[in-house]
């Protein structure tokens, strides 16, 4: 056997990378050296000698954002419909980033806050800000998206579902059986970490439960849906409840899903504008003030002089900088902007109409909220100028 030392290196595995003990290390094949590394790339992954998989999961975010930005070459996200473009996302952009993750995922923090911190979900989440235009993470709720973890630990469980299919004499069965018993003996391990991420959704998993037996009984993909997923959605509520930033966004986010508007509103920069209306990613001075550090309660709109705050109501709604189109509207808008006379409960209105799967509703009002911020924008350059 001829071996090739140039694609040939030695790596020292050890908790704690300490070059001065290596120094003094020699190896060779025959009388020819063979160079010690502490970076490799085996079968697509790169691996380091902590074992540790950070810079492994570096590359491929590096890799798969490489792609998107070269699929944004030859196509326009903005124009396509939202669940064409997470289709090309999730086949041609996903696999890249989770190559290899049935291994590697089982070592990643599972909490939901720290994952999204992960450059994996980083480049997930830089997909949903590009498409949308906006730059929150509630961008991911208006596409209704799962964090790749999710993803990832689906993989996890089929895999561990196809070894335990493997003949006994079969090497990835022998190694996953080897982890087990470094479980079993109280060692950190592939088999114990995977039971660690599955303690998190099922606080009740008996410590004694074998992992094959869970696999093979359990229907994976009723459990990611019904458990770890229904998991997600409940922290996400949490997260946007909690948020200052996002608490008119949460007066009609009721359900995680994608929002019908980003398939229906065909022109990319009404639905631009109308995403960044309901997610308060606009310079409505209720969002912008913060940055001015104006109180809250003293955000009044400068464009109609009555001393209320320039919020998402007052600007579809009350202020009279866009009486005129409000007035040249068709009869659908019309008889919305009417029952703000009547109506006891006017938050709740615009709540009702931004969250309508009225298709003609929807193209009405976002074409409206478009044409108030571009006549807001001349009249704020007006004012600003004289």
């Amino acid at each position: 056997m001829k071996v090739n030392l140039k694609k040939t290196k030695i790596m020292i595995f050890q908790k704690h990378n300490s070059k001065k003990q290596n120094l003094n290390l020699n190896f060779t094949i025959g009388n020819k050296p063979v160079d010690i590394t502490n970076e490799y790339t085996y079968l697509g992954l790169k691996i380091t000698p902590n074992a540790k998989f950070s810079v492994a999961t570096k590359h491929l975010s590096e890799k798969a954002m490489h792609a998107l930005y070269k699929i944004r070459k030859n196509v326009d996200f903005h124009c396509l419909p939202a669940n064409l473009a997470c289709k090309i996302f999730d086949s041609v952009i996903s696999p890249i980033l989770l190559y290899n993750s049935e291994i590697w995922g089982a070592y990643i923090d599972n909490d939901f806050a720290k994952w999204d911190k992960t450059v994996t979900e980083k480049a997930h989440l830089k997909f949903c800000k590009l498409y949308l235009g906006v730059n929150r993470k509630a961008s991911r709720g208006e596409l209704g998206r799962y964090p790749l973890q999710i993803s990832i630990l689906k993989r996890i469980l089929r895999y561990i579902k196809n070894i335990c299919q493997l003949p006994d004499s079969c090497i990835a069965k022998q190694v996953f059986h080897y982890s087990k018993e470094l479980y079993m003996n109280n060692n950190e391990s592939f088999y114990s970490n995977v039971r660690k991420v599955l303690k998190r959704y099922l606080p009740e998993l008996d410590d004694t439960m074998d992992l094959e037996t869970f696999t093979k009984d359990t229907i994976i993909d009723s459990f990611i849906k019904k458990s770890v997923k229904d998991n997600y959605v409940s922290f996400w509520n949490d997260q946007v409840r909690n948020s200052r930033k996002l608490s008119f966004y949460y007066t009609f986010k009721k359900k995680y899903k994608m929002e019908e508007y980003l398939n229906t509103i065909k022109d990319p920069s009404q639905r631009r504008m109308f995403a960044k209306f309901r997610i308060s990613n606009h310079k409505l001075l209720i969002e912008y003030g913060r940055y001015q550090n104006i109180p809250r309660e003293e955000r009044y709109c400068k464009l109609c002089g009555t001393q209320k705050v320039e919020d998402e109501f007052h600007f579809a709604f009350e202020c009279q900088n866009y009486e005129n189109i409000r007035n040249d509207s068709s009869n659908i808008l019309k008889n919305i902007f009417q029952m703000t006379l009547v109506t006891e409960s006017k938050q709740n209105l615009l709540s009702h109409v931004i969250s309508s799967t009225d298709s003609v509703l929807i193209d009405l009002f976002s074409k409206f909220i478009a044409k108030c911020f571009n006549i807001r924008d001349k009249s704020l350059q007006t004012r600003d100028t004289n």
